[in-house]
């Protein structure tokens, strides 16, 4: 494989659109620092996939499903069809005595999908019978310890957080620990339970490292030609490890593919990305795939690749997304699929922590799926939060958020009432 990598400092009052959709990514931004400098890489020779990536035996495509039209592996085959299915039920869903009044304090980062998150948490608090109270920030360090400030100030049972670096809120961990308040959080590029003050972490650095080895495993049955593009955000630490599993797997699962990485910074989002990616494929009409470390990348992509009349060249997958993906998967606009994330169900799910940290149980662990084990990746799918492939056939509502699981809110509560 090649890479090549390409940072733009450039900016453009378009960012501000193009920061309102990086979701889940950007409330995990750690403190990588972004010169905005340039660097070109060779990708290691000999580069090997993790261990524990063959194929369980005995295990079998789900009937029913067609294979795309490309190759890769027999392993990638069955991964991509387990993950199209629609997920029914929640991963966890161990019963759980609920004890009413219990106050709650979400620290609130300032993207938007922190609000749909909010959504479900406030939902999830209101059926459990639990106080909620919330504190806003700028994801910035200063305005992240106020926050916890206010926290601490307001006396909670448990606190929730989504993933700015610990090193912002360390002061204020050290006090909440001391008081024995629990603090759940997600999208930490750490392990499933931490430790250090942080009792969960709903979306591990595994889990991450999981929706690049899912994306590669698409790329590599889809793609007919073998060049594939990937295009990477490293300034946050998740996408970095999203961008570290999908170059391993690739490599497994499709070692005759010829990948080029490019690797942008977040003032090229909406603004010099789309521009790049037109080049990208003009410069190697051979390439049919391209795979995006985050859906928010995307935006202003497929129409910047309409108007330069490449639009039946390469399709896409990315993760984390949501309606602007999803519109542009049902309306053939390069997207052809995404690996789904559930926020309003994440807030559920937050809340469901919470009861069985308070309870003395711990956070509960769901059952890693036999065709999402890796070797020296425990955490995958730990947090009991649903995944799936998402395409045309299964998207209901473009412009609404992936629910995960129908009725995750009756099933919650089922589960509740111990």
């Amino acid at each position: 494989m090649t890479r090549t990598t390409t940072r733009s400092a450039r900016t453009s009052r378009r960012l501000v659109a193009a920061l309102a959709v990086l979701g889940l990514v950007a409330a995990a931004c750690g403190d990588d620092d972004d010169d905005g400098g340039s660097a070109s890489t060779e990708a290691p020779a000999g580069t090997e996939a993790p261990a524990g990536t063959e194929a369980p035996a005995g295990t079998e495509a789900p009937a029913g499903t067609e294979a795309p039209a490309g190759g890769g592996s027999e392993l990638a085959q069955a991964r991509v069809d387990e993950f199209r299915q629609d997920v029914t039920e929640l991963p966890l869903n161990e019963p759980i005595a609920v004890e009413p009044g219990v106050k709650v304090f979400y620290v609130q980062c300032s993207v938007p999908v922190c609000a749909e998150i909010a959504t479900g948490l406030e939902s999830a608090t209101a059926a459990a019978g639990w106080e909620y109270e919330t504190a806003s920030h700028q994801d910035t360090p200063d305005t992240v310890a106020a926050a916890f400030d206010a926290a601490i100030a307001a006396e909670p049972d448990v606190v929730l957080t989504s993933g700015n670096p610990r090193e912002w809120f360390e002061p204020q961990l050290a006090t909440l620990q001391e008081a024995g308040i629990p603090v759940v959080a997600w999208s930490l590029p750490e392990v499933y339970e931490p430790g250090d003050g942080i009792d969960v972490n709903l979306l591990t650095q595994d889990d991450y490292y999981f929706y690049g080895v899912l994306m590669a495993d698409y790329a590599a049955v889809t793609s007919t030609t073998k060049d594939i593009l990937f295009v990477g955000l490293p300034t946050f630490p998740v996408l970095s490890i999203v961008q570290e599993g999908f170059e391993a797997e690739i490599a497994e699962a499709c070692p005759d593919c010829n990948v080029k990485v490019i690797e942008v910074a977040v003032t090229d989002l909406g603004t010099n990305l789309p521009g790049l990616v037109v080049s990208e494929l003009q410069a190697n009409p051979n390439v049919d795939f391209v795979s995006y470390a985050f859906g928010g990348m995307l935006f202003g992509v497929p129409e910047a690749i309409e108007a330069a009349d490449l639009g039946d060249q390469a399709v896409a997958i990315s993760q984390a997304g949501g309606p602007l993906n999803f519109n542009f998967i049902v309306n053939g606009q390069h997207q052809v699929a995404e690996v789904g994330i559930a926020s309003e169900l994440l807030g559920w799910r937050a809340i469901d922590a919470a009861a069985r940290i308070l309870a003395g149980e711990g956070p509960g662990r769901a059952e890693t799926p036999e065709l999402a084990v890796i070797d020296g990746r425990p955490d995958i799918l730990s947090g009991g939060l649903p995944l799936q492939i998402l395409e045309a056939d299964t998207i209901d509502d473009p412009n609404a958020l992936w629910p995960g699981v129908e009725g995750f809110q009756e099933q919650f509560t089922e589960l509740w009432a111990g």
